[in-house]
């Protein structure tokens, strides 16, 4: 158990077993431990009524470290690599935090540098005239959080992290601030409430963008065709990249509102989506043949002018995996300072990220 968090979940547990006939509890909350040998600390939240669970990694970026529903009568996860992290080369899945930078930090001409020989194994962008490093996706997801509070009540399971800046992080991002998510389990789904507060102390507008890096398993379900597993989207638009993953400052056309079938989806190729319908939250939903679809959708307090992607899609489902992120940014958001949030001093950003499911055929 961690030391010094208030875990309010302990005293319904002593109190029923004092009880003839305790009510059953439908939020649940519990400390557990990976799967693999590093045994890292997980908080549970679980909805048993509304059949979800998330696991919750304080150390490893704060991040969604898995996610079960109930399906056909059993407990299923979702997420790659769940509650792993076995050492492992590559992406780890799972659901990271990304910022402040969402994809890479890398100059314009990139690719003439490279074939001069240059060397750019972590990003990096300028402000003030000083070059700092910023690694892909930015640097909260490598960072433990502090876990501050878990509790469990008659309304929900939820667990609030935080994470403060330091002399590391200043070295990458010249900026105070204290960014914060509340994981609530409540009504049968997750919602990731992010706050972004930039610290008082601030001489000038704090820059960032924001996104989730959540990797669902395909299938699904086990025995299904991953082939088979649909995206559905109302996005309009793409916004375009270079072979490296840079924006190019052109778009096209494109939506997946009619569905899009994954195993004609090109492996590891990122589509970056925007255009949504205004008055409504962007969504992806994320459908497995047997019945099992994952809904995720964002909501934010602000959303900065074109170009910002709303969702990057990439994956392989053929290869185990997919992830419709949802972001609000863009790739080299602060070389170009472009798809970005500023706040003043003191100023603070909501953005929240909702998971639910809908189940066929039970």
């Amino acid at each position: 158990m961690l030391a010094g968090v208030r875990i309010n979940w302990i005293l319904p547990f002593v109190l029923a077993a004092c009880a003839t006939s305790p009510p059953p509890a439908n939020y649940v909350v519990e400390s557990a431990a990976s799967i693999d040998a590093s045994a890292t600390e997980l908080i549970i939240l679980r909805d048993e009524a509304g059949g979800i669970e998330a696991a919750v990694s304080p150390s490893r970026g704060g991040e969604l470290a898995g996610l079960r529903v109930l399906h056909s009568g059993a407990w299923l996860e979702t997420l790659q690599l769940a509650r792993d992290y076995s050492p492992r080369e590559g992406f780890g899945g799972k659901g990271p935090f990304l910022w402040p930078a969402t994809g890479r930090s890398f100059p314009p001409d990139l690719e003439e540098r490279r074939e001069a020989g240059e060397s750019f194994d972590r990003g990096a962008y300028v402000h003030g005239g000083v070059r700092r490093e910023m690694p892909i996706h930015g640097f909260a997801r490598d960072l433990p959080w502090q876990l501050e509070e878990a509790v469990a009540d008659a309304g929900s399971a939820r667990a609030l992290l935080s994470l403060h800046d330091d002399s590391e992080t200043r070295e990458m991002y010249p900026f105070g601030f204290r960014c914060s998510v509340e994981y609530v389990v409540q009504g049968g789904a997750l919602e990731l409430r992010y706050l972004v507060r930039a610290a008082a102390g601030n001489e000038e507008p704090m820059f960032f963008s924001i996104g989730n890096h959540i990797t669902f398993r395909a299938p699904l379900v086990h025995g299904s065709d991953p082939a088979a597993m649909v995206l559905k989207s109302p996005s309009s638009v793409e916004i375009l990249k270079t072979g490296y993953g840079i924006p190019t400052g052109e778009t096209r056309p494109l939506s997946y509102a009619d569905g899009f079938e994954l195993g004609d989806y090109p492996p590891l190729v990122a589509t970056s989506l925007t255009g949504y319908p205004e008055g409504s939250d962007p969504y992806i939903e994320y459908g497995d043949p047997a019945g099992l679809t994952m809904r995720i959708s964002h909501s934010a307090s602000s959303i900065p002018p074109q170009p910002v992607i709303l969702f990057n899609v990439w994956g392989d489902v053929r290869a185990g995996f997919f992830s419709p992120e949802p972001w609000v940014g863009l790739q080299n958001s602060l070389v170009r300072r472009q798809g970005l949030i500023y706040l003043d001093a003191d100023e603070e950003f909501r953005w929240t990220v909702r998971v639910e499911c809908t189940r066929e055929s039970e």
